[in-house]
């Protein structure tokens, strides 16, 4: 894993003590967590709250994935920084490109994997893009100098 990539301390923190656990070894916490329902996404391991539950009748995006607690655990863990979030304003996209990231990685590795961790990796890293494409510069307009032969060709000299 690139962790220069994850440049917001929480992000390096955490990918560093998920890095340094087994698959058999979940986060602190992990195990006693609540499942994940806010910013218009839950978290479950449900098939059946999935299709039926409150929040697919919302309308909510849902992430359904044997490592649900886990999943939670990290992003009540990155909920903690409203720098990270983009404030409460910003929350529903931010975790809705995180929960479309993990969608997508679920999707990708079926059957699901017994290890966590890379799940919580591509949502990290999700995060660290979203942090990097808030904070990118704006690019510079380049002045347009034109080459006297041009304007020589085009009848522009003086």
């Amino acid at each position: 894993m690139n962790f220069v990539a994850l440049r917001h301390p929480l992000l390096a923190t955490i990918a560093l003590d998920l890095a340094s656990r087994t698959a058999q070894q979940p986060p602190p916490y992990a195990r006693t967590a609540d499942l994940w329902h806010c910013a218009h996404c839950f978290v479950t391991d449900d098939a059946l709250a999935f299709t039926a539950g409150d929040p697919a009748r919302q309308g909510d995006l849902g992430i359904l994935t044997r490592h649900a607690r886990p999943l939670s655990w990290l992003l009540f863990a990155l909920r903690e920084d409203s720098r990270l979030t983009g404030g409460p304003w910003a929350e529903r996209e931010f975790f809705g490109r995180l929960a479309d990231a993990a969608n997508a990685f679920l999707a990708a590795h079926q059957p699901e994997e017994a290890d966590w961790r890379p799940l919580l990796l591509a949502v990290l890293r999700e995060a660290g893009e979203i942090l990097r494409e808030r904070h990118r510069p704006e690019p510079r307009r380049r002045a347009r100098v034109r080459s006297p032969r041009f304007a020589f060709a085009h009848g522009l000299a003086a």
